[in-house]
């Protein structure tokens, strides 16, 4: 006989000749389904950004600390450059897309780079009105899924891209990609040269161990922190003794929160219940490891992600600069050159950059700089030396160049030695 592809007739004559029945691939035998069982949970992570609570908020926190600082645009000389603040270019970044605003095209660009280590962004012209045959502007960029591209390499040379993006709801049709109509970006691979690498792939085993003491204390608190019972009983149990035993101890058990029920044995059953040893009481504080690695993996203080309970105030002032310095500030400057040609595409004069010294922990920094540019000042280097050195951020000024000190100051040489003899105070010059 079967039912829904379980051969119930030959499972049960093997079980009743000692042999042990065949499971299916949800982990459930015929006799199983037919009470009701369900099939073992078993810890699969299939997507850590949604799974794993660190992982999300790690790279949430860059990609909202970069979209948060403002991009500017400019031309000239660096130092003496004009800043545009109106035209198409700083129209254009405020929507990028019809469906994303300046905020989230930067939001996406940073989470693409964590989780696959590279962005893909296609543009989309359309034609001037009014112009020659060929030209066009820049209308929108399509942020695309980098596991749907596929390098295409002949001779040893990138000769195009592949995009598989089937079915009405993607962005684009699937179609081939030459490699100057892809504005590809990625993260350094020393093992791949055309793809980047993800910081996600070396936090991969933190999460999983984090998404797996998850669920295991989440068995923990649905079962009443309970770790199950064991029955053991002297005399061969039927198939339906077995199935009455295993009814009473799950209705025994009740909802979380709940006190369990009474349980009656008759017999001479024994209930053991199995104690959690001492590496299973450990968890919650291996969950503390999985968080720093997950947040060494990309780059994010845990002060920042969380707060922790040895974060102090100076603790946490003292990671916000070294996070905006050390971790912000390069991945801007990433993004500032793989922005270059979609400035260009807009303004062939202009260039974008992000302005770091806005954030209000760069202008108390800079502060501390200038209070440090003030002893070296008053000490005779010149103004411009100490703009160069300390990145002061000012421009060069003409008189910057010489060194001052103050007025109260006078030279010693040998006609101003004091003499050798005498009180201290009625010591005089020698005329």
């Amino acid at each position: 006989m079967k039912l829904f592809g379980y051969e119930l007739t030959l499972t049960r004559a093997r079980a009743r000749a000692g042999a042990m029945p065949r499971r299916r691939s949800g982990g459930l035998t015929p006799d199983d389904w037919l009470r009701g069982g369900e099939p073992p949970a078993r810890p699969c992570l299939a997507n850590a950004y949604q799974q794993v609570v660190w992982v999300y908020r790690a790279i949430n926190v860059l990609a909202e600390q970069v979209a948060n600082i403002p991009f500017l645009f400019s031309a000239g000389e660096r130092g003496r450059e004009n800043l545009i603040t109106s035209g198409p270019l700083p129209e254009f970044y405020e929507r990028p897309h019809p469906l994303l605003d300046r905020f989230q095209y930067w939001e996406l660009r940073v989470m693409w780079l964590m989780l696959r280590g590279e962005c893909f962004r296609v543009p989309i012209y359309e034609p001037l009105p009014g112009a020659r045959p060929g030209q066009r502007r820049l209308k929108a960029v399509v942020m695309l899924d980098p596991a749907h591209f596929h390098h295409i390499v002949e001779d040893h040379q990138l000769v195009g891209w592949r995009y598989t993006g089937f079915g009405p709801q993607a962005p684009l049709a699937a179609q081939v990609f030459l490699p100057e109509e892809v504005w590809f970006e990625r993260l350094p691979n020393p093992f791949d040269l055309w793809r980047g690498f993800p910081p996600l792939q070396v936090a991969a085993l933190a999460a999983q161990s984090d998404y797996a003491a998850g669920l295991f204390m989440r068995g923990i608190i649905e079962n009443n922190a309970d770790n199950g019972v064991i029955v053991r009983t002297n005399e061969w149990l039927t198939d339906e003794q077995q199935d009455q035993l295993l009814a009473a101890l799950r209705q025994r058990k009740r909802a979380a929160g709940t006190a369990d029920g009474p349980l009656l044995l008759l017999g001479c059953a024994e209930v053991i219940r199995p104690q959690l040893s001492s590496s299973d009481l450990q968890f919650l504080d291996n969950r503390k490891f999985n968080r720093a690695e997950i947040c060494a993996a990309f780059g994010v203080p845990e002060e920042i992600v969380t707060t922790t309970e040895h974060a102090k105030y100076d603790v946490m002032e003292g990671a916000r600069l070294n996070f905006i310095e050390n971790r912000v500030a390069p991945l801007c400057s990433r993004l500032e050159a793989a922005e270059a040609p979609t400035v260009r595409a807009l303004d062939p004069d202009a260039a974008g950059w992000f302005d770091l010294d806005s954030l209000p922990i760069m202008q108390q920094a800079r502060r501390h700089r200038l209070e440090a540019a003030r002893a070296a000042f008053e000490m005779g280097i010149p103004f411009n030396e100490l703009n160069r050195v300390l990145d002061l951020g000012f421009k060069p000024l003409p008189w910057g160049d010489l060194g001052y000190v103050s007025a109260k100051v006078r030279p010693v040489h040998e006609d101003f030695l004091l003499p050798k003899t005498g009180p201290a105070w009625s010591r005089k010059p020698q005329p």
